[in-house]
């Protein structure tokens, strides 16, 4: 389903059986929980949900949100991160234990060679 909401200026497309993100999404800005967002979810490999809405600035509502709004995230890949990190500690690829100069040799100058 694509489609575009004037009122928050909401567009995008959502699959079936994910209208319930594009309500919720929708919502946000509404109730002022967002003043700007997208969001796009893949699910086993598929483009489910691809949304863009409200605006660069709520008090003028002159600017639209677009797929091109820069979005400040601050420490939001951390958790990313940590799961990309256990993955390859599942898979054989990194280890907790190993120095972290195995696999950043130049980390390891100066006496940094033991730091895990």
């Amino acid at each position: 389903m694509s489609s575009s909401s004037s009122d928050n200026n909401v567009f995008g497309h959502v699959a079936p059986g994910w209208e319930s993100v594009r309500t919720k999404f929708e919502q946000n800005l509404i109730d002022g929980v967002d003043t700007g967002a997208s969001l796009c979810v893949y699910h086993l490999g598929e483009c489910v949900v691809n949304l863009i809405g409200g605006w660069k600035d709520a008090k003028t509502k002159k600017e639209p949100y677009t797929p091109d709004t820069l979005q400040l995230v601050f420490s939001t890949s951390k958790g990313i991160a940590a799961a990309a990190v256990a993955l390859c500690v599942e898979q054989g690829l990194l280890d907790y234990e190993a120095p972290v100069a195995k696999y950043w040799p130049e980390f390891g100058v100066n006496g940094k060679e033991v730091y895990k």
